[in-house]
């Protein structure tokens, strides 16, 4: 059973002082410059104005033994590996052989869940890695890694940018790792603006302490072995939900979502939810149907995903800016050439572009319903997937 997580030590904001050891992990070269990747890190080291406050070590032709045992010997404040991963979300790292071996998400959540009083931050730069990183953020503060196929040059774009970042001098209460991330997406975007949506950033915060008794009170079954007989009054609020995106049903789980919020506000007869309703929708719901959609679509789908996507193009918590939603909905695939997508035109499956979905009710409403709602609801996401356990 997984417990209610303690707010995280060390949360990196701010002109933080604390040293920072750098563990690059690095397996299965074939095919990859990770010699570059490497030398990239260092160089944005040495260039950092706080470059006193890193130190980097490397472990090269990593077998999952050598992994676990570099971990614990360097006690390491950031992990990034760098190789090869497989769309099940399996890392490949070497056996004795030589040969290629995977490690499954659980595997790594496992091994991460060991060493949460020192690691900080995962950096997964390896194709395909959103499911590990989903599975590891249970227990890390930070974890990034990769929803698609990501190529070298973009995965070293991103890798130069991020350590960039982590070298800059910081505003006060600024989230340095955050911070990071977002340059290493304006990194590939300078680069390759094809590839610029691939890196995701999940949080230990997301699911909150709150959140994360809901699931272990209600909803075990879904992380772990069921151990314990689950509410079937809680789990039935949500069962269909999960069928549906198991199913990769993603047209059915789309209706069942609003159907759902729908339900909890009372408005199921009505067929839409009042802005004060959506204004003051309850988080707990939020988080737990963006977590089924995270889940099931290997990071792909879910509101998370569309908030970031909004900040990354400028969105800021609290306004709502009628230019930034409509970039907004073109980055999303709702709109195409200035023109907004009747639901029958939407992509319903993984070939879809980033946070295609959950859309909200879009195929049950008419736009010019929609579009006001949807503004209201989705100020109400970014104060919910903005919240942080903090100290």
């Amino acid at each position: 059973m997984m417990t209610p997580l303690d707010p995280p030590p060390n949360i990196l904001t701010g002109q933080s002082t604390q040293n920072q050891k750098i563990l690059i992990l690095t397996a299965i070269p074939h095919g990859l410059r990770l010699d570059r990747e490497i030398r990239e890190i260092e160089e944005a080291i040495r260039r950092a104005t706080r470059r006193d406050l890193f130190e980097i070590r490397v472990r090269t032709a990593v077998r999952s033994q050598d992994i676990r045992r570099a971990i614990a010997e360097e006690r390491p404040q950031i992990v990034h590996f760098c190789g090869h991963g497989t769309a099940d979300g399996s890392l490949v790292l070497e056996d004795d052989g030589g040969n290629n071996k995977n490690v499954p998400p659980e595997g790594l959540a496992a091994l991460f869940k060991l060493h949460v009083n020192y690691v900080n931050c995962v950096l997964l730069n390896a194709c395909h890695s959103a499911k590990s990183a989903l599975a590891i953020s249970q227990h890390i503060n930070y974890v990034i890694g990769m929803n698609h196929e990501i190529n070298d040059k973009a995965a070293i774009a991103f890798a130069q940018g991020f350590y960039d970042a982590l070298g800059y001098e910081a505003l006060d209460n600024q989230d340095v790792f955050q911070r990071a991330f977002d340059e290493g997406l304006v990194a590939i975007q300078l680069e390759d603006t094809l590839e610029g949506q691939i890196p995701v950033i999940l949080r230990v915060s997301f699911p909150s302490v709150e959140f994360q008794q809901e699931i272990n009170n209600n909803f075990p079954e879904i992380l772990e072995p069921i151990s314990a007989d689950p509410s079937l009054e809680r789990k039935a609020d949500y069962i269909k939900l999960e069928n549906f995106l198991k199913a990769q049903q993603w047209k059915e789980a789309d209706c069942e979502t609003y159907r759902l919020m729908l339900q909890f506000v009372g408005r199921e007869q009505q067929g839409w939810i009042r802005k004060e309703e959506l204004l003051n929708f309850p988080c707990t719901h939020l988080e737990w149907i963006d977590y089924l959609w995270l889940k099931y679509s290997n990071g792909k789908f879910g509101f998370t995903v569309q908030q970031r996507i909004w900040r990354s193009i400028g969105g800021q918590l609290g306004k709502f800016d009628g230019v930034i939603h409509r970039k907004l909905a073109d980055q999303l695939g709702w709109r195409q050439t200035n023109d907004w997508l009747r639901y029958a035109d939407f992509t319903l499956s993984l070939e879809a572009k980033e946070g295609h979905l959950p859309s909200f009710g879009y195929s049950v409403q008419r736009w010019d319903e929609w579009e006001p709602s949807f503004r209201s609801f989705f100020l109400r996401v970014s104060t919910c997937v903005q919240q942080k356990v903090v100290d």
